[in-house]
C-alpha cells in the first residue's frame, strides 16, 4: 500500500525530477481552469458592456498576449530549475528576506481564496433559494465548499491535473452552449451595437491582465512539472491567448444579450438551472484549489519542517475564516495592492536566473547565500514607487501598473546586480564581501 507522504508528495522542497514532468497542454488545462472563475465572468461582463464586443475582445487578446509572453519567463526559469516560486524568491531575496516575501505571496493566495469562496457561497444560496426556494445557511455552503476544495488541493499538482482534466472540458461545453444560445437569441449584430462607453481601451486591458499577474508571477509553480523551452512557450500561449480569452468572451456575449452582469443568473434565466450549478462548482473548485496550492508550497518552501499538505489544509481553514468572519470587503482593497506588489517580485526572480542561472539550480547552496539580497529589496522598492506614481496619472508607461512596476524592478536589479553584484548583499548581510567567491 502507497504511504501517505508518497500521494501528497509535490516537491515543495527540492527539484521536481526529471521522469515526473508532463505535457505543456496539460499544464495548460490547470491554468485555464484556474482562470474560470466568478471574479473573471463579472470583469468579462463589465469590460463587454462598457466597451461594445469588438473592442472587448481585442482588449481581451490584447491582455492574453501580454499575459503568455510575461508567463513565458517565469515558467521558463521554472521548467530549467525544476522549483516552486517560493524556492526561486530565496535565491534572489536572500534566506530571511524570502520569509517576508513569500507570506505576502501567501497571504494573497488564502485571501483570494477566503474571497471566492464567500462569492461561491453566496451565488449557491442565491441559486438553491430560486430553484427549489430553500434560503439555507451561508456558513454551511461556505464550510462544504471550502472542505471540497481542501480534501483535493493536499494531494497537490496530481489532484490539480485529474480535476482540470475533467473540469475544463465540461465547463468549455456548458459555456459554448451558453454562448450560442445568446448569439441565436439576440444576433451578432445587435450584440456589436451595444456599448455604454464608460470605460477606455487601454482600461480594460490593464484590468483584465493585472487581474491575472498574479498568477503569472507563481507560474514556476506549475512549470516545473514541464520539460523544453517549447512546451513552455505554447502551453502559455494556449492557456492565456486563446483559454483567458475565450473564457472573458463568454462572460462577454450573455451579459451584453440580456444586459446582466452574473453569468450564473443568466445560466438559470436560460433555464438551465443544473448547469448553472456545475458551472459555480467547478469554477470556483478549479481556482480555490490553485490559490490552495500556491499557498500550501509557499509555506512549506519557507518552514521546512512541516509537510505541505499541513499547510494547504492550514490555509483553507484561515481562508474560510476570512469569509466567515465577514471581512472580505475590507481585504479586497489589500488584495488589490498586492496584486500590483506582486509582480515585480516574479521580474527580480527572472532576472536573477538569467544572470546567475547555476547558482539559482543549487537548493543546498540557498544555505551559503545572503540571508538578505539588498539589491533585490531596492530594485523591488523602486517598482512599486513607479507603479504608485503611474496609478497616480504622474507619468505613463505601459498604463498598466502592475506591468509598470516589474518593467522598473528587473531593471533596476539587473542594473544592480552587474554593477555590486553580491558583495554589498553579503556587508548587509553581515558576511564578509571576501566570501562571497
Amino acid at each position: 500500500m502507497t504511504d501517505f507522504s508518497d500521494l501528497v508528495e509535490d516537491y515543495s522542497t527540492t527539484p521536481v525530477p526529471p521522469g515526473k514532468t508532463v505535457s505543456g497542454f496539460r499544464v495548460a488545462l490547470v491554468v485555464i481552469g484556474t482562470s474560470v472563475a466568478l471574479p473573471a465572468f463579472l470583469s468579462g461582463a463589465k469590460i463587454a458592456t462598457a466597451l461594445g464586443l469588438k473592442q472587448a475582445i481585442l482588449a481581451f487578446v490584447a491582455a492574453g498576449v501580454l499575459l503568455s509572453v510575461l508567463g513565458c519567463f517565469a515558467s521558463y526559469v521554472g521548467s530549467k530549475t525544476r522549483l516552486t516560486t517560493y524556492l526561486l524568491v530565496q535565491f534572489a531575496f536572500g534566506s530571511a528576506g524570502a520569509k517576508f516575501v513569500n507570506m505576502l505571496l501567501v497571504s494573497t493566495m488564502f485571501g483570494w481564496f477566503g474571497v471566492n469562496a464567500y462569492m461561491f457561497a453566496q451565488a449557491c444560496q442565491s441559486m438553491i433559494a430560486d430553484l427549489i426556494g430553500f434560503n439555507g445557511n451561508i456558513d454551511a455552503y461556505l464550510i462544504l465548499g471550502s472542505a471540497l476544495m481542501v480534501v483535493t488541493t493536499i494531494f497537490g499538482f496530481k489532484a490539480l491535473n485529474k480535476v482540470a482534466l475533467f473540469a475544463v472540458p465540461l465547463l468549455a461545453l456548458i459555456l459554448g452552449c451558453v454562448l450560442v444560445m445568446s448569439i441565436t437569441h439576440t444576433g451578432l449584430h445587435a450584440l456589436m451595437a451595444r456599448r455604454s462607453g464608460e470605460m477606455s481601451f487601454g482600461l480594460a486591458v490593464s484590468a483584465v491582465a493585472g487581474g491575472n499577474m498574479v498568477s503569472v508571477a507563481a507560474m514556476p509553480d506549475l512549470a516545473r512539472f514541464m520539460a523544453g523551452k517549447l512546451q513552455v512557450v505554447w502551453s502559455m500561449f494556449l492557456s492565456f491567448t486563446i483559454g483567458s480569452t475565450l473564457i472573458f468572451i463568454s462572460a462577454a456575449v450573455p451579459s451584453l444579450a440580456t444586459g446582466n452582469t452574473d453569468l450564473i443568473q443568466i445560466i438559470i434565466g436560460l433555464g438551465m438551472g443544473a448547469p448553472a450549478m456545475v458551472v459555480l462548482i467547478l469554477s470556483t473548485w478549479t481556482c480555490n484549489g490553485a490559490n490552495l496550492y500556491g499557498a500550501g508550497l509557499g509555506l512549506a518552501a519557507t518552514f521546512r519542517n512541516i509537510p505541505q499538505w499541513q499547510f494547504t489544509v492550514g490555509a483553507g481553514v484561515m481562508g474560510t475564516l476570512i469569509a466567515m468572519l465577514g471581512i472580505v470587503d475590507h481585504f479586497v482593497p489589500f488584495l488589490l495592492i498586492l496584486g500590483i506588489g506582486i509582480p515585480p517580485i516574479a521580474g527580480i526572480y527572472v532576472a536573477c536566473y538569467f544572470l546567475r542561472p547555476g547558482r539559482t539550480k543549487d537548493v543546498g547552496g540557498l544555505e551559503s547565500l545572503p540571508s538578505v539580497s539588498v539589491t533585490a529589496f531596492a530594485a523591488w522598492a523602486f517598482g512599486l514607487a513607479v507603479a504608485a506614481a503611474t496609478s497616480q496619472a504622474f507619468f505613463t508607461l505601459t498604463t498598466i501598473p502592475s506591468c509598470d512596476a516589474l518593467l522598473a524592478s528587473t531593471g533596476l536589479y539587473a542594473l544592480l546586480e552587474r554593477a555590486f553584484g553580491d558583495g554589498a548583499c553579503r556587508v548587509a548581510a553581515g558576511v564578509p564581501p571576501e566570501s562571497t567567491r
